[in-house]
């Protein structure tokens, strides 16, 4: 019998834009969970894009040095515009 595979949608570009920042400064999901109060795979499934959370998206624009996380996003955007990612 074969087995099922999980269908999983690929992460958006700006949302690999992010994993990458967070990968240059070294910052750990860990890190980010305790922050919010959350758990590590909430926090992986927000930064992947799979999640939303304004509360885990202001404390990554924060730790990114962004003001909001509407900043962080337009930067996302922008960096994959210019194709960074």
């Amino acid at each position: 019998m074969a087995e099922k595979q999980a269908f999983r949608q690929p992460i958006p570009p700006e949302n690999c834009w992010i994993k990458y920042q967070l990968n240059l400064r070294n910052i750990k999901y860990e890190v980010i969970a305790q922050k919010a109060n959350r758990t590590l795979h909430f926090v992986s499934m927000v930064v992947c894009g799979r999640r939303r959370s304004q509360y885990i998206g202001s404390i990554l624009a924060g730790l990114l040095g962004y003001g909001s996380y509407e900043e962080l996003m337009e930067a996302a955007r922008m960096s994959v515009r210019e194709g960074v990612v």
